[in-house]
């Protein structure tokens, strides 16, 4: 699911086949996980350039069943289901798949190979236990820069389409059961036999007795310890099984007595879709259709995901100050447990910092003395210049793992003010110098939506791509009419004059450009003035206190640029403060380079630690 903006701790759960119960990172203190095992921990001997791209970044949180929205966003662990084919030889629960029904190819294929449990189980809805989501570091960073954040099923991109593809086959492959079963029942021919003697091709292994069992587990997690006993009463499976098999199952009582169950627990909002589920399931059985039954065990299913999520998303809610104000305690527990156990290597990311302490200390110069917050400036003067940086493939200490997607967040952000910047510029350019002077704000606000869009560089489209070149002939082409409805002159938009702008738009968009490289200082010194006069006063902050100081942030009457760079300096300031007072003690201020430092690092650990 989505902690709506998990990005969150994405790896496949361990655990029993059919169900995982343990959560995508080792639990608070550790107790009753193992800490060393890759699949329950996303940070084990990870590389320093992991996240050294957009694209690399966003694919180390994409490997769970749920993920949650935030502002910019991480799903449960899949557990794992074996398809039907993994075995050599059927079961003795295995059936004949009888030729008299004539089933087409596909039919035989997908009763071989789709999955044999449902998508939704109990291992698949484990990442929102709140062991799990109380253990799920990701979460707790998210949490401190989202106030919304919730879990959503996790089916975008190819891992999405892949689960989607999964679920319809095996509904598909249930559909194509249940017709056999009926057809079995009907006939009445013993429908187990001896697996030595059948070829395997002509046999599959039952989905049904498996999807009882697999509801009973998860409504078992949805209701009170009290309803139990009528869960494992009315979905007792293997007198489910012998009534399927006899053709005298009451399908659609089970179903009614289901909406009842669920109409009792779940939100209100949700009782229309338990009335579709039983209609679903008389309308198949009136008809005889198996794939009408079988929608409605998908919104049987889907209502139990969707409960699930109701109770994960109202924890959240009701733990959620207490996850921000124990962000720094528990990172640097978890942290300094891997670092002893050799499980996160962190000497790429101290380096980086002495590097940047002995770049800052030669620009100072020696007469110059640091005062107590130069050590948190020099983090910051590192972030402002990969946030500035033209060259993308330059990544970000490891150490920043869990703030990737933001940084990079951020660094779009950034760089697109300096794109929109050179567009403008070369807006007024068109129109000459008295014609520029005489821009109202309102030409801005316009000029801004109608380029702003075309301008954006993300990891879709990086600067130089063939997409940034056709963007930069459609806003040549915007500039020329702008520039033509300021002057009161249609010509301006002729072919010429938008292949001049387009010449001009892509010498001064280059990174080498001189309007690039002094609009990059600017930004890059405006931005660094911004964040430190915000990260002195979170500093003295809690941080709930820095969460909540992010809202309802005016907008700056000075100009729309300097919002921006408020805006963003905010957010850096809240990122770089937070992931100070986790890392100072455990590995930037705790070597010193110079006696001169040693003082100034224990003020500034003693001003920020508290």
């Amino acid at each position: 699911m989505d902690l709506q903006k998990t990005k969150e701790a994405r790896r496949d759960t361990p655990g029993k086949q059919e169900e995982g119960t343990e959560c995508p990172l080792e639990a608070y203190g550790g107790s009753g996980h193992s800490k060393d095992s890759p699949k329950n921990d996303s940070l084990d001997h990870r590389d320093a350039n992991s996240a050294k791209d957009p694209a690399q970044a966003n694919k180390q949180h994409q490997t769970t069943q749920f993920t949650y929205n935030h502002e910019i966003h991480q799903g449960p662990s899949t557990s794992r289901q074996t398809a039907c084919s993994d075995s050599l030889f059927p079961s003795s629960q295995a059936m004949s798949i009888p030729t008299e029904l004539g089933l087409d190819a596909r039919e035989h294929s997908l009763l071989l190979t789709a999955k044999r449990y449902p998508p939704v189980t109990k291992g698949t809805l484990s990442e929102l236990d709140l062991p799990c989501i109380m253990s799920n570091i990701n979460l707790r960073m998210d949490a401190n820069f989202d106030r919304d954040l919730h879990f959503k099923p996790d089916l975008d991109g190819e891992k999405g389409r892949r689960k989607r593809k999964e679920a319809a086959d095996y509904w598909e492959a249930m559909a194509t059961e249940i017709t056999i079963y009926a057809f079995c029942a009907a006939h009445q021919p013993d429908s187990t036999f001896d697996a030595m003697e059948v070829d395997q091709q002509q046999s599959f292994e039952p989905r049904l007795p498996t999807m009882f069992d697999t509801l009973q587990d998860v409504l078992k997690t949805l209701v009170p310890e009290r309803d139990h006993s009528s869960v494992m009463q009315n979905l007792e499976v293997s007198l489910l099984m012998q009534q399927i098999r006899k053709g005298v199952l009451d399908m659609v009582g089970v179903a009614k007595w289901l909406a009842a169950l669920l109409k009792t627990h779940c939100a209100p909002m949700r009782d229309e879709w338990a009335d579709r589920m039983v209609e679903q399931i008389n309308s198949g059985s009136r008809s005889q259709n198996s794939s009408e039954i079988v929608r409605g065990l998908q919104t049987l299913f889907a209502i139990l995901e969707a409960m699930k999520l109701d109770v994960a998303n109202h924890q959240i809610r009701a733990f959620r100050v207490l996850l921000i104000e124990d962000t720094i305690p528990f990172l640097q527990e978890y942290f300094r447990g891997k670092i002893e156990r050799d499980n996160f290597r962190v000497e790429s990311s101290r380096l980086w910092y002495q590097e940047l302490r002995e770049r800052e200390l030669s620009r100072m110069g020696k007469p110059a003395q640091p005062d107590s917050f130069w050590p948190l400036r020099t983090l910051f003067c590192g972030l402002s210049d990969f946030l500035l940086q033209s060259n993308s493939t330059e990544g970000i200490p490891e150490t920043f793992m869990f703030d990737s997607d933001r940084l990079w967040q951020l660094r779009a952000y950034l760089q697109n003010l300096i794109n929109l910047d050179i567009c403008w510029l070369t807006f007024q350019q068109c129109l000459g110098p008295q014609k520029a002077n005489s821009l109202a704000p309102a030409h801005y606000v316009t000029f801004r939506s109608r380029i702003g869009s075309l301008m954006d560089e993300n990891e879709d489209c990086p600067r130089g791509s063939p997409q940034w070149l056709r963007n930069v002939r459609c806003i040549a082409l915007e500039i020329a009419r702008l520039a033509g409805a300021v002057r009161c002159y249609e010509a301006m938009a002729s072919d010429e004059i938008i292949r001049s702008i387009e010449r001009i738009l892509e010498h001064n968009l280059s990174s080498e450009s001189q309007w690039f490289r002094e609009l990059q200082k600017s930004l890059r010194e405006k931005l660094l003035v911004a964040t430190m006069g915000f990260a002195k006063k979170y500093l003295n902050m809690s941080p709930l206190a820095i969460c909540e100081s992010q809202r309802g942030h005016p907008h700056s009457p000075v100009s729309q640029q300097h919002y921006d760079i408020e805006r963003i300096s905010m957010r850096l300031a809240h990122m770089g403060v937070l992931h100070w007072r986790v890392w100072a003690p455990i590995l930037y201020v705790r070597e010193s380079v110079s006696p001169t430092d040693v003082a100034t690092d224990n003020q500034l650990r003693t001003h920020d630690v508290a």
